[in-house]
C-alpha cells in the first residue's frame, strides 16, 4: 500500500511540474465544451430572405411581414425579376426567395388559391427541410387566418367555427426545443473520452521517452500497482473535470440537471474507468508521445464524433457500420448523460447502458494490465 502511495504521489509531483499537462487536464476540457457548444448548433434562424412583390398591395405587405414577424427571417433584398434572384441565390446573399403573384389581395377576397413561388437554396439539405418547413407553417397559419375572415364577410358566426383537426402538442425534456440541450450532454462525454485517454496515455510513454520506466521496473511494484499508480491520479482529475464540466453546462448554456447527482457521478466514475484504461492500453502500442496522440486522436475522437450519436442517429447509418458503434464506449456514456441530465431517468432505465460499460471497463483494464506486464517483462 506505501508503495501505491508513493507512485501516486510520484505521479501527482510530475503533473504539477508539467504545464502542458496541466493545461490539458483544466483548460482544454473547459474550452472545449465552450468552442463546440457555441459552435454546433442545428437551430436555423436569421434566414435571409428575398422578396418579389408583385401584387404591391396592404395584403401582399401584410403576408410579408409574417415571416419577419416570426424571428425565423430576415429580408435582405426586394427584387424585381427573376435574374435577381438567381444571382441572390447563386451567390449566397439570400438562402430563399417569395415571389408573390400580382392578383394575390383579389385571389384571398374571393377565396380562390392564390400560389406563392418559393426558390429555396438546397445546397445545405439541412437548412433547407428546416427552411421550407417554416415557410409551410407560416402559410398555414395565414391561410387559416383569411379563410376565416372570408366566411366572416360572407355573415358566417366565425366564432362557431373550428379546423377538423387541431393539434396540441406536448414537448418533453426539451420543450424550448434548444439544440444546447440536446449537444452539450453528449459534449461532456466526447470531450472526457478524449481527455482522459490522451492524458494517461501520453504521462506513460512519457516515462518511457525519458527513461524513468526502467527504474520502475526495476522497483518492487506490481503490475497492479502500476497500473492503479498510474490510473488514481487522472480518474480525480477527470472526476472533478466533469463536476466543472456540468456546472458550466448550467452556468453557460442554461442547461437543466433533472436527475440524480449521485446516479450520475458514479456512472461517470465506471466510464472514466475505462477511458483511462484504454489510454493505458494505447500507452502501451506507442513508442513517442506523438504517436500516442495520433493513436488517441484516431481511437476517440473520430468514434465519439461520428460513430456515437453525438450529432448523426444511429438509424440513418448503414448497417455494416451501425455494428461498430456497439464497441465505442461512448456511445452508451451519452445515453446515460442526456437521460440523466435531460430526462432524469433512474438506474432502471439505463439497464443496458450501464451493462455495456461495466462490459468494457473489465475488458479495457484486464488488458491494460496484461500489457503493461508484458511490458515489465
Amino acid at each position: 500500500m506505501s508503495r501505491l502511495a508513493a507512485l501516486i504521489r510520484k505521479e501527482i509531483i510530475q503533473v504539477l511540474r508539467d504545464p502542458i499537462s496541466l493545461m490539458i487536464m483544466f483548460v482544454l476540457p473547459g474550452f472545449l465544451l465552450i468552442l463546440f457548444g457555441v459552435a454546433i448548433s442545428l437551430d436555423v434562424n436569421h434566414i435571409k430572405l428575398a422578396v418579389w412583390d408583385l401584387d404591391q398591395t396592404p395584403s401582399s405587405c401584410d403576408y410579408m411581414r409574417r415571416p419577419t414577424e416570426s424571428g425565423y427571417f430576415s429580408i435582405v433584398a426586394h427584387v424585381n425579376n427573376d435574374r435577381e434572384i438567381t444571382r441572390l441565390v447563386d451567390s449566397g446573399h439570400a438562402s430563399v426567395a417569395l415571389k408573390i403573384p400580382p392578383d394575390f389581395e383579389r385571389n384571398l377576397k374571393a377565396t380562390r388559391p392564390s400560389p406563392i413561388r418559393i426558390v429555396v437554396d438546397g445546397a445545405d439539405n439541412n437548412t433547407a427541410a428546416i427552411t421550407l418547413s417554416y415557410i409551410s407553417l407560416i402559410v398555414q397559419q395565414y391561410s387559416t387566418e383569411k379563410l376565416l375572415d372570408g366566411f366572416g364577410r360572407r355573415g358566417a358566426a366565425t366564432g362557431s367555427l373550428s379546423l377538423p383537426l387541431e393539434l396540441e402538442p406536448r414537448i418533453w425534456y426539451n420543450p424550448e426545443l434548444l439544440s444546447e440541450n440536446f449537444f452539450v450532454p453528449g459534449l461532456i462525454g466526447l470531450v472526457m473520452m478524449v481527455t482522459t485517454t490522451v492524458l494517461t496515455a501520453t504521462s506513460i510513454v512519457r516515462e518511457k521517452e525519458r527513461g524513468t520506466i526502467e527504474m520502475l521496473m526495476v522497483s518492487p511494484i506490481s503490475r497492479a500497482e502500476l497500473v492503479l499508480g498510474k490510473i488514481i491520479p487522472y480518474f480525480f482529475i477527470a472526476f472533478i473535470n466533469t463536476a466543472l464540466l456540468v456546472f458550466v453546462s448550467q452556468a453557460l448554456f442554461g442547461v437543466p440537471f433533472r436527475g440524480s447527482m449521485i446516479l450520475f457521478f458514479a456512472l461517470s466514475a465506471l466510464f472514466l474507468l475505462t477511458a483511462l484504461a484504454f489510454g493505458v492500453f494505447i500507452s502501451t502500442l506507442a513508442s513517442s508521445q506523438q504517436v500516442a496522440w495520433t493513436i488517441c486522436l484516431l481511437t476517440t475522437v473520430l468514434p465519439s464524433f461520428l460513430l456515437s450519436g453525438f450529432i448523426f442517429p444511429f438509424e440513418s447509418m448503414p448497417w455494416g457500420i451501425r455494428l461498430f458503434t456497439y464497441i465505442v464506449p461512448v456511445r452508451y456514456y451519452i445515453v446515460i448523460l442526456r437521460g440523466i441530465i435531460l430526462k432524469g431517468v433512474g438506474a432502471e432505465s439505463l439497464f443496458l447502458q450501464i451493462l455495456s460499460l461495466v462490459v468494457f471497463a473489465f475488458v479495457m483494464v484486464a488488458v491494460s494490465s496484461r500489457r503493461i506486464a508484458r511490458r515489465l517483462a
